[in-house]
This record gives C-alpha cells, structure tokens and sequence, in this order.
C-alpha cells in the first residue's frame, strides 16, 4: 500500500486564507463542460499516467481545510477544522481508476503568499523528488483590498520554470470563485483577473491548467465563502485528475 503524507503544520488563520466550510453530507457533483469533456477524451487514449510520485503544493485548498459549523452566532471563534481535502480524494481515484502506486504529498500550507511560495517549493522538490507537482496558489495576495497582481504573476512564473527547469511535470489549478456572501471574501472581484493571469502565463510557458473556476459553482463553497465544502473538494479531485489525463494524452498516452 501507498501512503499519502499529509503535512501536520499549525492552522494558520489569515486574511487572505481563513476558515472553510464542508458539509460533508452533501454528494459530489461532476465537474462541468471542458473539464468534463476533456476527460472522456483523455480516458479513450490514456491506459496508465507516466507519474506516481505527485507533489500538492499551495494553501489552504490544498492542505484541506473547512469550518465545520453552517451558521456561527456573532462574535464566535470561527476556526479552521482539517478535513478531508481534494489530495484523498484524488488519491483514491487514481487507484481506483489505474491502480495501486501513486504517493500524493500534501505539501499546502495555509495562509501561504506566493513570495513565501517561491521560497518554499524548490526545498519540497529536493525532499519529495516528485514526477510531478500539482501548484495552486495567489489566492492569498489577491483576497484584500489592495491586491498585488504584478508580484503574483511573477512568482507564479519563477515557481512554474522552477519545476520546469528541474525536468519535473507541473500543472498549475486556477481557483474556484469566492462567494461574496461569504465572510472571508473581500477580494472576491479580484478572483476572475487572478485566474485570467494563471491561464495567461500557463498557456505562454505550456504548462497544463486544471481550470477549478470553470469546473466549480458556488455550491462547492462553504459559508466563509473562500474554501470548498466537501462537494466543492470533490470537484477539484475530478478537475486535478482530468488535466493529470489531458497530460498524459499530450506526453503520449503515459507508459
């Protein structure tokens, strides 16, 4: 049996990447249209993936975190609750669906900026030595009144050829839409342009997306508006694993 290593750093509760919210009672919902589409595509071609070693890099979508209460009375402690993210549910549908073998990292550290990104990620490779690298992050630079955009797309750049320049695979996840009911959320218009400047510099450098804003709605948020609920963590599963199939197609149909 494989393993997958989940990171046990402390919760940190930040602005830009707070509380979430899972009712795990909910059912998963299919990731809609590309993501969909791409998929069945890549399912007729692809018979194995050409990486078992997977690193999970970003923030707190990727370290898996919720806010287990629907409704908080004011003033309440609204902390963050570790749940079960997108990297156990990938997980299982990669053996499910091609076997036994993959080892996915948890490498998500909540509250992270993408500056202290760039910083971190070439020491997880070295330690982790993965076939691939999944990478979602910017979220946290941009949730605040005063985003920084220009800071973010060159970071995004120096960790996507980072990878690239040490013969690692990389995809790169946009991020699902905040909900501005949400209480987490200030930067919620901000989110569209953030996912416009990981699409434009994926596609420049050609670099595989898993497009999470086009596959999610706001049903897959929780109450702070900022992270998934578990429907939502199902549908970035579905979504990390098409565009892990779309890449296997594009290298040759894996091994």
């Amino acid at each position: 049996m494989r393993r997958i290593e989940i990171a046990l750093f402390a919760l940190l509760i930040l602005s830009g990447c707070g509380s979430s919210t899972s009712p795990v009672d909910e059912s998963p919902v299919a990731p809609r249209r590309s993501s969909q589409a791409a998929a069945g595509a890549a399912q007729a071609i692809v018979a194995d993936l050409p990486f078992r070693r997977i690193l999970c890099f970003g923030d707190s979508l990727t370290y898996g975190v919720t806010l287990e209460a629907l409704s908080l009375p004011p003033g309440a402690q609204t902390d963050l609750t570790l749940v079960e993210g997108y990297i156990p549910k990938l997980w299982r549908l990669l053996e499910s669906k091609y076997g036994s073998g993959f080892e996915l990292v948890n490498a998500g550290i909540p509250g992270e900026r993408t500056v202290e990104g760039v910083e971190r990620i070439r020491n997880e490779m070295r330690v982790h030595d993965p076939d691939l690298v999944l990478l979602l992050e910017g979220i946290v630079d941009v949730n605040n009144s005063t985003p920084r955009f220009p800071v973010v797309r060159e970071n995004l750049i120096e960790m996507m050829t980072l990878v690239q320049r040490e013969g690692r695979l990389v995809i790169i996840g946009t991020y699902p839409l905040l909900n501005p009911d949400g209480f987490r959320t200030s930067g919620a218009p901000f989110i569209p342009r953030l996912n416009d400047v990981i699409r434009q510099e994926a596609n420049r450098i050609t670099v595989q997306i898993a497009d999470h804003e086009e596959a999610n709605d706001l049903a897959g948020q929780g109450p702070d508006g900022l992270h998934p609920n578990n429907i939502g963590y199902d549908v970035m599963a579905s979504t990390w694993l098409a565009a892990m199939e779309e890449l296997a197609e594009t290298l040759g149909g894996g091994t």
